[in-house]
């Protein structure tokens, strides 16, 4: 990728096929329309949280699971970091990315429903996580003045300006995966650009005709997968029983998934 916008447009573009390839990724009608309109205000709001200084600019080695847990200390009385631990989620990504506020200041992917917001309210575990990146930021920035070169405190300014101008809310979004549009940094993007705006530009995706094809073909597929998912553990069923061989379940989990289309995995093995 030769610049941040080109990067942040294919990570969403890639959420976006899943959304529309995936038989269960909406759960009714109203739901698909509603995740269309969110998905296609998303992609439109990317120009909006590129950081004109870092799109062009190298791209840098990124751990999206860094954390305390992932730190190893020379003991308890010296926490000076001698290693690192679980990089198999580390890959090359905008810099923009690696200067943003982090996901996992308490150890839990804010996308999980434990951070949901009922109404206007945030959940306790939220108020946390903003304290904790109050005192990430602030200790970031005086380890930075301590630094020889760092005088300018680049990486810190750079979180904090994810923060102000609510770019990282689409960082989370990125680093996480398909999203459900209710998940915490989601709703905290919207609650950013406000109710007005985002209702302003949801309409401008807001296509009748366009939007009541896909749901229906999504309820169409979601009914599907529910049928070959009910057929597919009856026959594990009989597996489990001693009734049908692993053998002839796989030959009967292929024509399955070949006639209604689909690609549906299952555990067979005996462990618990």
């Amino acid at each position: 990728f030769a610049t941040t916008t080109e990067y942040f447009r294919y990570v969403v573009g890639q959420d976006w096929k899943q959304l529309v390839h995936q038989p269960n990724s909406t759960v009714g009608f109203y739901d698909a329309q509603n995740k269309y309109i969110a998905f296609k205000v998303l992609e439109s709001l990317i120009p909006e949280f590129i950081n004109a200084k870092y799109d062009r600019c190298k791209f840098k080695l990124i751990c999206d699971d860094l954390g305390l847990a992932n730190l190893i200390v020379r003991g308890t009385e010296d926490l000076t970091v001698v290693g690192l631990v679980d990089l198999e989620w580390s890959y090359i990504g905008p810099a923009q990315l690696f200067g943003s506020a982090p996901w996992w200041l308490l150890q839990d992917r804010p996308v999980n429903s434990t951070w949901d917001c009922e109404g206007e309210e945030l959940p306790k575990i939220a108020s946390r996580y903003f304290r904790y990146l109050e005192i990430y930021t602030r200790i970031l920035e005086e380890e930075e003045s301590k630094m020889q070169g760092h005088e300018e405190k680049e990486l810190s300014s750079l979180v904090k300006w994810s923060q102000t101008s609510g770019a990282m809310w689409l960082h989370m979004l990125l680093s996480s995966g398909f999203n459900d549009e209710h998940s915490f940094p989601f709703t905290q993007l919207r609650a950013h650009l406000g109710p007005t705006e985002w209702a302003r530009r949801g309409m401008e995706f807001d296509h009748p005709n366009e939007l009541e094809e896909f749901a229906a073909r999504k309820v169409k597929e979601m009914d599907m997968y529910q049928e070959a998912l009910e057929e597919l553990e009856k026959s594990k069923a009989l597996v489990d029983s001693g009734e049908m061989t692993k053998e002839e379940f796989i030959a009967n989990h292929k024509a399955m998934a070949s006639r209604h289309g689909l690609r549906i995995s299952v555990d067979l093995s005996t462990e618990p």
